[in-house]
């Protein structure tokens, strides 16, 4: 771990080689706080993403030292969260509304497999990396913030050259929906996946201090991620990619090497379709979004994909509204049984109504485990309720707040500048994916950047 976190801050670091070797002896020095607290917490992250959805072994292993050091770190009297933070306060009464959520649900159970596996995990993650007196004190919240990015940023740059391999693999015929998940483990859900992870990753290619080789490494992962989100054929991920990393190109458009790095990106997208079969599958899949038929449903034409998802909100949130305070539980493969015992799918079923219908045919064509609300803000009120997505709406709020004040602060450093950058794309990104999708828990990044705005509030505020 010692090597592992150590690296990217000598390796980013462009001084004399004494310097570099002091700033490792000072790194040494810190003891817990960078080696081992933090380094526990930048492995959840990275493993987070190389992982995939879905996939928590390696998680597990990391959330359960973390743990052990928290309690160590308590016992020392080494932790202490900022008590006077929005964030921290929303995030704590989130965490209060999930608690009690699972308390009262039916399903608490299996409510509390995505708390161990997920929430409480971040919430490690978070404790550690915000809350030691040892990084106030000597005033290493940057170093921390940078070693929790470059985490990410690393795992991102390995899952996609992972992803590229299994979709060599399996074909280049084939895209996310032909593939088989289990086998293809890296290239599953890849597409979102890498797509709420890229603005963080383009943000350090233009505002971080690095060497071009490892610049270049970062533009080469960034279009082999392209390549694949092109080729899954999920279109969501596309548009958002497409347009969230034009926003963020768009200030520095002049710039020689942006054009190289756009001229590289239309190589890739025509190296992915250079086959006439791939070409003619690509085109008639991203062209359905300008057609009308994606967007309406009637008796005589059927549901469209777009219908079908406005059925499936109308039907989750009537379920919802059972229990509109704290909802039925983290977890969304509880919808399929709360449809079906609460007796929901049967009254679709026999509604006159054709949206109603639409919903019940849904749930009657797939199986538990398959079946999800497609929307974020739909999904957190089902499992949380209302006072759920209050508290987790104010936590982005905030987030939102600080991106935007370090954006305009014009004697940003390099780390805010990058924090800003990154932040006001992903929260772009976050809403444009999740509008079709439900990726909160599981979104590593959400993490990432709750972190990072903490420790750089910290840092301007001086405290200790």
């Amino acid at each position: 771990n010692r090597k592992l976190f150590q690296l990217p801050v000598c390796f980013l670091a462009r001084q004399p080689a004494q310097q570099k070797i002091s700033q490792v002896l000072a790194a040494i020095r810190l003891g817990q706080v960078i080696i081992h607290a933090g380094g526990q917490a930048a492995l959840f992250i990275a493993f987070h993403c190389i992982g995939g959805y879905g996939n928590y072994s390696e998680m597990a292993a990391s959330a359960g030292l973390m743990l052990a050091l928290t309690l160590v770190l308590t016992v020392k009297r080494q932790l202490q969260i900022d008590r006077h933070s929005n964030l921290v306060r929303a995030y704590t009464v989130f965490l209060i509304v999930v608690v009690l959520g699972i308390a009262l649900s039916p399903y608490w159970e299996e409510s509390l497999i995505p708390f161990r596996r997920e929430l409480l995990p971040m919430t490690l993650a978070f404790v550690l990396l915000t809350g030691q007196k040892a990084v106030r004190q000597q005033g290493e919240q940057t170093r921390v913030a940078l070693l929790a990015g470059w985490a990410l940023i690393v795992a991102f740059v390995v899952r996609s050259f992972l992803a590229l391999n299994d979709w060599l693999v399996e074909g280049v015929h084939t895209d996310y929906y032909s593939s088989d998940h289990a086998a293809a483990r890296f290239f599953d859900f890849f597409a979102v996946d890498a797509t709420l992870i890229m603005p963080v990753v383009v943000a350090a290619i233009l505002c971080l201090a690095m060497p071009r080789s490892l610049r270049s490494i970062l533009i080469i992962s960034v279009l082999t991620a392209f390549l694949l989100i092109v080729v899954s054929n999920v279109r969501t991920a596309l548009i958002t990619t497409v347009v969230v990393t034009l926003l963020q190109l768009l200030p520095r458009l002049c710039s020689k090497k942006i054009w190289a790095v756009l001229g590289i990106a239309l190589l890739s997208l025509g190296v992915a379709t250079v086959a006439s079969n791939r070409l003619d599958k690509v085109v008639e899949r991203y062209a359905t979004i300008f057609s009308k038929a994606a967007y309406q449903g009637s008796e005589a034409t059927g549901a469209s994909s777009v219908y079908e998802r406005l059925s499936i909100w109308k039907g989750t949130l009537e379920m919802a509204a059972e229990r509109p305070l704290v909802g039925y539980g983290l977890g969304w493969q509880k919808l399929y049984d709360a449809a079906y015992q609460g007796g929901y799918v049967d009254r679709w079923r026999a509604s006159p109504v054709f949206i109603d219908k639409t919903v019940a045919h849904y749930f009657d064509t797939y199986e538990r485990g398959k079946v999800n609300p497609h929307n974020l803000w739909v999904d957190i009120v089902f499992e949380t309720g209302v006072l759920g997505l209050v508290s987790y709406v104010a936590m982005l709020c905030v987030l939102l707040a600080r991106a935007v004040r370090a954006w305009r602060n014009k004697a940003q450093d390099q780390v805010t500048h990058w924090f800003a950058n990154g932040a006001l794309a992903y929260m772009v990104t976050y809403g444009l994916v999740n509008m079709m999708g439900g990726f909160w828990l599981t979104s590593g990044a959400t993490l990432l950047l709750f972190i990072v705005s903490e420790l750089l509030r910290q840092k301007q505020q001086g405290l200790k």
